[in-house]
């Protein structure tokens, strides 16, 4: 999926650590206390409690994080998310290319590469990225299905993202990013039955945990379905061909690209 166009911000960060990690035979096997230290630095992560995960991390010795960067994917995926997380750009770019070298088929590193690369406005990369994440799971990576919709939505490839957000929907509940998605695609499309229950779950997930990532995003898509909601038959005729993929950081200015 090369594309020579020159696209969302942290769109979808689900490093999904299941303890997977691949050991390969070695004679000195780290610390049983290993595991649990990664198990914490992944609740962390998920708590956004970012200096206790990045203390954890530290502690690990120059033997263990050497162990580790070969031998555990758990370890590979918490710390480029930790790395990402916390704007080491650097860093996390070097962690990324490494560790995709020592384990090119994970998908989990692989998604969340891409999700790296959409913050830095690497797009194609990240696209192609998430096309291989989807490629590899055939094509049962639910956020790497999300994250490649999202991707063909930003190339106003609008058959393409549909049917990708629809295979993520049959996976399991759309996460509010993919919600998101679900409500521009339906405003694109003059969707508006659709679009209304979008909204209503966009709004349930606001009134539980308000989201302030993708902020831009969502009030652009608010201001679209309340102008449709206002007039739709103004709206069908007047609504932006793309409704909100050229608007905020998460998009990138796509009506300045050229297909």
């Amino acid at each position: 999926m090369m594309r020579v166009l020159p696209l969302l911000v942290l769109s979808l960060v689900l490093f999904g650590c299941s303890h997977q990690s691949t050991p390969i035979a070695t004679s000195n096997p780290p610390p049983i206390d290993v595991t649990t230290k990664l198990d914490f630095v992944q609740k962390y992560l998920a708590l956004a409690s970012f200096p206790q995960a990045g203390a954890i991390l530290s502690s690990f010795t120059s033997s263990e994080q050497s162990y580790l960067s070969q031998h555990s994917l758990d370890y590979l995926r918490l710390k480029g998310v930790y790395l990402t997380q916390t704007k080491q750009i650097n860093k996390a770019e070097k962690h990324y290319q490494t560790a995709v070298k020592s384990f090119p088929n994970d998908i989990v590193l692989l998604n969340n590469y891409g999700v790296f690369l959409l913050g830095n406005e690497h797009f194609v990369q990240a696209c192609n990225y998430f096309e291989k994440v989807v490629l590899l799971s055939s094509q049962n990576s639910f956020s790497g299905l999300i994250n490649l919709s999202r991707c063909e939505l930003g190339f106003k490839k609008v058959d393409m993202a549909r049917m990708y957000l629809q295979r993520a929907k049959e996976i399991n509940n759309l996460p509010y990013i993919g919600l998101l998605t679900e409500l521009n695609l339906a405003l694109i499309l003059g969707d508006l039955s659709g679009a209304r229950q979008s909204y209503n779950k966009i709004q349930a997930k606001q009134k539980n945990a308000p989201y302030i990532e993708h902020k831009n995003e969502y009030e652009c898509l608010l201001q679209q379905f309340n102008a449709a909601e206002l007039d739709s038959t103004h709206y069908s005729s007047s609504r932006p061909p793309f409704a909100c993929v050229v608007q905020g950081i998460e998009y990138g200015i796509w009506n300045s690209r050229k297909q």
